[in-house]
């Protein structure tokens, strides 16, 4: 079966108008955020840092050998550990059109999202249902989620219960942040370290799951499975080339077994009298995370742009 017969024509999805009035589709955003990923892999390949394509990201590698054409955003994962060494490979080697926020260089970082953002300058983008607003000073560029992974108890309950550890402290967290305008620096500082505790207890586990400190994480609708937060290291680790848009991207180790456990079986293509079917309902299958956006300007120099012109 030829790849071409089961990929999907992103520019027929809409995203809405530019800042500047122009419409654009996923194919737009796709080409910036090709961008961005190929950065990604620049830089971790010349580091020696593992990194992966993971969750909606690692669905479109195995499903599409490139992007949801519907997506509107990556995930990219890394170990736990190499933390401080992607932040160093950051900041050392970084192309000068992109940028990046995290915890670890800023501590005004928001610790409850993906432990990193990848932004690309000259761009914009501002999400909808944003859980709280960026505090790091920098430009809300188009971005690309970093998580890291790490090692998880095998048991669903003792897992909810340390997700259920950043719960608690997400309403306080909202409160002082979003509302008060306060910096919640010491609870930023807690939940760090509640995170680098249960890396280190769990260290060699056998399972394996994003941050615990993400509250939101096990209320993703689209689960295949509720108990699919975790999954078994040999699923994940190592990570493995893979064809995506034309290039040798990482991904999970066994791309076909995470989106199964995910997703679900039915996320997985299918050919049917040698023709492939996508089982995703036609009504979902639309970007469904942005609000404003530019792929050629930051808001800033769009103000500046605008205000010139009417000089």
């Amino acid at each position: 079966m030829k790849t071409d017969q089961y990929i999907a024509d992103d520019s027929k999805y809409y995203l809405g108008k530019d800042l500047e009035g122009k419409e654009q589709t996923t194919k737009e955003l796709h080409e910036v955020l090709l961008k961005m990923v190929l950065e990604v892999d620049r830089v971790c390949r010349k580091n020696n840092i593992p990194y992966a394509l993971a969750f909606g990201s690692a669905l479109g590698a195995y499903n599409y050998g490139g992007f949801i054409p519907w997506d509107d955003d990556v995930d990219i994962i890394i170990d736990y550990d190499d933390i401080p060494r992607i932040v160093e490979a950051f900041q050392k080697d970084l192309g000068q059109d992109f940028y990046f926020d995290c915890y670890e260089t800023n501590k005004k970082y928001n610790v409850l999202i993906p432990t990193m953002k990848l932004k690309m300058r000259h761009t914009y983008l501002k999400e909808k249902n944003v859980l709280l607003p960026n505090r790091c000073g920098s430009e809300n560029g188009v971005f690309v989620d970093i998580c890291a992974f790490m090692g998880v108890p095998q048991s669903y309950k003792e897992h909810i219960k340390l997700i259920k550890y950043a719960k608690r402290r997400m309403a306080w967290y909202v409160f002082l942040d979003g509302i008060l305008h306060i910096h919640p620096y010491r609870l930023k500082a807690k939940l760090k370290a509640f995170e680098k505790k249960v890396a280190e207890q769990y260290h060699d586990s056998p399972f394996v799951s994003q941050t615990v400190i993400i509250p939101f994480q096990d209320w993703s609708s689209d689960l295949g499975s509720k108990q699919s937060l975790s999954f078994p290291r040999e699923v994940i680790f190592p990570f493995r080339e893979y064809d995506f848009c034309g290039h040798k991207i990482f991904s999970l180790n066994n791309v076909e077994e995470f989106c199964r456990l995910r997703y679900g079986e039915k996320s997985l293509k299918k050919y049917v009298d040698g023709r492939y079917v996508d089982n995703y309902p036609q009504s979902k299958r639309k970007a469904n995370h942005i609000m404003h956006f530019s792929f050629t300007s930051s808001l800033e120099e769009y103000k500046k742009k605008k205000k010139q012109h009417k000089t």
